[in-house]
């Protein structure tokens, strides 16, 4: 399998990143973030756009992908 393949690879030659990206897909499963959200919010809700979509479009911008929270979710969408 090519993908498999490919894995190996990233494995061998950065093991910390393959195991630092496992964590953060882990930890910012929008599922999660979503739960974690409606079980912490007191005077907050949801109205149209979801916890977890926020955090992914921050990350964009964090990131360094787009340059503004107005760009990445023009993307988005």
């Amino acid at each position: 399998m090519l993908l498999g393949q490919v894995f190996e690879r990233f494995v061998k030659e950065s093991p910390v990143s393959v195991m630092v990206r496992g964590l953060l897909e882990k930890a910012l499963c929008p599922q999660i973030l979503d739960e974690l959200f409606e079980r912490s919010a007191k005077t907050q809700y949801t109205r149209e756009l979801l916890f977890s979509t926020v955090v992914n479009l921050m990350s964009l911008v964090v990131g360094g992908i787009h340059p503004s929270v107005h760009a990445a979710h023009a993307r988005i969408l």
